[in-house]
C-alpha cells in the first residue's frame, strides 16, 4: 500500500486528535492486528498509538477535572470535552519541561508511589493562567466555557487527587476514621477558598458510578444533619438534585411505552432501583423529619413509586392475554382457563413487544421490591401470570402434537414465544423444559 500524502496525513492526524476516546479507541483495537502494521495504516496505527499516549499523560495529569468534562445534568458544573484538548494544548505551550516530565513519571511504577508532585504544578499553572488571560492557549478557553469555574476546579485538584484513592473507602462503609478523613478534605478545601466545599463535593460526585452516593461523604462531613438544616445549607442542591431525579424517573415510569420493546423494560426496572437507592441513600444519609422539608417529600414519593409499578405490575396479565389470545369454550381449558389458544393468526409483532417490556420490568425489579413496599404485590402477579403461562403451554403442546385446535405450524410459533416469556416470569430452566418438550411434540407429529 502506498504512503499516505502529507495533505491527507494532516487531515488523518486532526482526526485522530479530534475523535472522542470511546472512538479512539475502537480505532486503535481496529488497527492492532497485523494488517494494520502495513503500508499506510502503520502510519495511522503510528498517530492513534501516539495520541492514545498522549492522552493518557493528559488525562492522568487533569484527572481530577476529566469526568466534568463530558455532558451532564443541568445545574451540574461541567464543561465541553474539548476544554480539556485545549487546556492541554495551552500547558504544553506554557510548561513544555513539565509536560515532558509528567510524560516521563507517568507510568505504572512511578505511579504506584502516589501521584507526582508536578500533576498537581501542572494544574496550578493551568489555574493560574486561566485567571491572568494573557496567553493565547488559555484566551482559546474563554470562548469555550467559564474559564473561572474551571480555575477554581483546578485550584481544587490537590485536594481532590488526594482524595479519590479514598472515595470508595468513604461511599462503601463510612467510619469514624474515614469521616475524618473526609473533614479533613473538606477543611482544607475551604482554606483554599472559603466557598469551596460545595465544588469540592461536586468533583468528587464527577468520579462516582452513582453520584448521589456523594451524600454519605457530605452527612460524614456534618454529621448527620436534620433534612431542614441540610436543605437550607449551601449543599442543599445535592439533597434537591436527589430528590428530583426521583421524581423524574418516577414519571418514566408512569409514561413508558411498552411497544418499544425489551430495552424499555428495561430501563424502567433500573428507574425503579434507582428510585430505591436514592431512597435509601437519602434516608441514611440524612436525619429526616416527618415534616421537614425533605422527608414531606419522601413519604409521598415512597407513596408513589409503589402505585406506579403497582399499575404496571397489574397490566400484565392484560398485555399476556393481548399477546398470547384465547377463545372459550373449549375442554381443553381446565378449570382455571379462561379459554384456549387461539390461532388464527401469527403473532401480532407490536403486542409480542409490549408483554415482553411488562415481563422484563417484573422480572428486573426483583431487587428492589420487597424495601419499596411492592414486593408482596409482585408475588402475586407473577403468581398468576405463571398459572395462566402454565395452562396456555399445556394447551399450546397438545396442538401441537395432535393438531386438534387449531393450525400445527401456528402452535409452534406460540409455544415458542410462550417459553421465552415463562423464562422472565420463572426462569431459564423452566423455559428451557418446555423448548425441549416442543421439539418432542414436534418430533411425534412429524
Amino acid at each position: 500500500m502506498a504512503a499516505i500524502a502529507a495533505n491527507k496525513l494532516l487531515m488523518v492526524r486532526k482526526l485522530v486528535e479530534t475523535a472522542p476516546d470511546a472512538a479512539l479507541r475502537s480505532l486503535e483495537l481496529a488497527l492492532a492486528g497485523p494488517a494494520g502494521g502495513q503500508g499506510a495504516l502503520a502510519t495511522v496505527r503510528g498517530l492513534v498509538e501516539d495520541e492514545v499516549t498522549a492522552r493518557y499523560v493528559r488525562n492522568s495529569v487533569l484527572a481530577p477535572i476529566v469526568p466534568l468534562c463530558v455532558a451532564r445534568d443541568a445545574g451540574q458544573t461541567a464543561f465541553p470535552p474539548r476544554a480539556l484538548t485545549l487546556l492541554w494544548a495551552a500547558l504544553r505551550q506554557q510548561a513544555p519541561k513539565k509536560v515532558e516530565e509528567a510524560a516521563a513519571r507517568c507510568n505504572p511504577w512511578d505511579l504506584e508511589q502516589g501521584p507526582p508532585d508536578v500533576f498537581d504544578e501542572l494544574c496550578k499553572v493551568a489555574s493560574r493562567g486561566l485567571r491572568a488571560q494573557t496567553e493565547a492557549g488559555f484566551k482559546a478557553l474563554d470562548a469555550l466555557c467559564d474559564v473561572d469555574a474551571l480555575a477554581s476546579c483546578l485550584e481544587l485538584s490537590t485536594i481532590v487527587r488526594g482524595a479519590l484513592p479514598k472515595l470508595q473507602e468513604w461511599v462503601s462503609k463510612m467510619s469514624e476514621e474515614r469521616a475524618s478523613s473526609a473533614r479533613l478534605a473538606y477543611k482544607d478545601a475551604c482554606a483554599i477558598r472559603p466557598d469551596a466545599g460545595p465544588l469540592l463535593f461536586e468533583m468528587l460526585a464527577a468520579h462516582l458510578p452513582d453520584d448521589f452516593r456523594i451524600l454519605r461523604v457530605i452527612s460524614a462531613v456534618m454529621d448527620r444533619p436534620g433534612d431542614k438544616f441540610w436543605a437550607s445549607s449551601e449543599v442543599g442542591v445535592f439533597g434537591e438534585r436527589v430528590l428530583a431525579d426521583i421524581e423524574k424517573n418516577i414519571d418514566f415510569i408512569n409514561a413508558f411505552d411498552p411497544a418499544k420493546g425489551e430495552a424499555e423494560g428495561r430501563k424502567a426496572a433500573h428507574a425503579a432501583q434507582r428510585v430505591a437507592q436514592q431512597i435509601t441513600e437519602l434516608e441514611q444519609s440524612v436525619n429526616m423529619a416527618k415534616e421537614g422539608p425533605w422527608g414531606r417529600r419522601l413519604v409521598k414519593y415512597k407513596q408513589a413509586i409503589a402505585q406506579a409499578v403497582e399499575a404496571r405490575m397489574n397490566a400484565a396479565e392484560k398485555e399476556l392475554l393481548a399477546a398470547l389470545p384465547l377463545r372459550p369454550i373449549s375442554i381443553l381449558g381446565g378449570k382455571k382457563g379462561k379459554g384456549v389458544p387461539q390461532l388464527t393468526a401469527e403473532p401480532d409483532e407490536t403486542q409480542v413487544r409490549r408483554l415482553t417490556a411488562v415481563l422484563v420490568f417484573i422480572a428486573e425489579i426483583r431487587g428492589c421490591a420487597l424495601q419499596s413496599g411492592y414486593g408482596s404485590s409482585r408475588a402475586k402477579v407473577l403468581e398468576k401470570l405463571n398459572g395462566r403461562l402454565d395452562q396456555y403451554i399445556e394447551d399450546i403442546l397438545h396442538i401441537v402434537r395432535t393438531g386438534d385446535g387449531g393450525d400445527q405450524g401456528l402452535a409452534r410459533l406460540y409455544v415458542d414465544l410462550a417459553a421465552g416469556y415463562i423464562a422472565y416470569s420463572r426462569d431459564e430452566k423452566t423455559a428451557e423444559i418446555v423448548r425441549r418438550r416442543a421439539a418432542a411434540a414436534m418430533a411425534a407429529a412429524a
